[in-house]
């Protein structure tokens, strides 16, 4: 099986010594060349890719059309959530997202529901073990909060731009986008899943990835003539 893992920190060095000692062929993207360096000498093996896994040429260089599984495990939410965007373009790999903040489980658990996610937060697993194993009532009120903290009304959106759309040729920068809300990437028909800046400019037939809260896909659908 080929494994492609974005993130050659701690636990992505330790993965890939495990998974290379079950036999598996595995693939590191590093964007730092002094990790990059030291995964190896830890592993005795030439397994890196230098550069930023949120980049898809880094991706395509790396081998993630040919992928069995991808493994988002930089130390960044945001990242992560672009390398499974991007993996999930460019292949049809199975993709596992290490998350950091509980909250950001349900962004992940909404981008595919018919190949969902694996989403491994280990705040959560932490949070589990001390309520499997810790019955003090003085406890008890601590684990309730810490489990809202992983709770809210979030979500990943996809909105095509139509035709005649009123922000047809505009800058992201120039339209006025609920505040609870944030542009993630910018899909364009026969191009590469693109992460935007404020000058990006949108055009009919594109589509907008966009985390959102409390209701505000509504409000973009609205902007966006949609």
């Amino acid at each position: 099986m080929f494994i492609l893992i974005v993130g050659g920190g701690k636990v992505g060095s330790y993965l890939t010594r495990a998974l290379i000692n079950q036999g598996h062929e595995v693939v590191v993207i590093e964007k730092v060349e002094r990790k990059a360096k030291m995964l190896e000498r830890l592993i005795d093996r030439q397994v890196t890719v230098v550069g930023d896994g949120c980049d898809p040429t880094v991706l395509d260089a790396a081998g993630v059309s040919r992928a069995d599984v991808v493994v988002a495990d930089t130390g960044d939410d945001e990242d992560n959530l672009v390398v499974v965007l991007l993996s999930k373009k460019k292949s049809k790999a199975r993709c596992i997202a290490r998350v950091n903040n509980p909250a950001n489980k349900l962004i992940f658990n909404s981008i595919d529901t018919d190949d969902p996610v694996i989403v491994i937060s280990s705040t959560e697993l932490i949070l589990d073990v001390l309520n499997e194993h810790v019955n003090a009532s003085k406890y008890r009120s601590m684990l309730e909060t810490m489990h809202l903290f992983g709770k809210g009304d979030m979500q990943l959106v996809k909105v095509a731009i139509p035709e005649r759309s009123p922000v047809d040729g505009k800058r992201l920068s120039e339209i006025d986008f609920p505040r609870n809300s944030v542009v993630v990437a910018v899909d364009r028909p026969q191009s590469d899943l693109e992460i935007p800046t404020g000058d990006t400019t949108l055009h009919a037939g594109d589509a907008m990835i966009v985390i959102v809260k409390n209701g505000a896909g509504e409000r973009i659908r609205s902007i966006l003539g949609a």
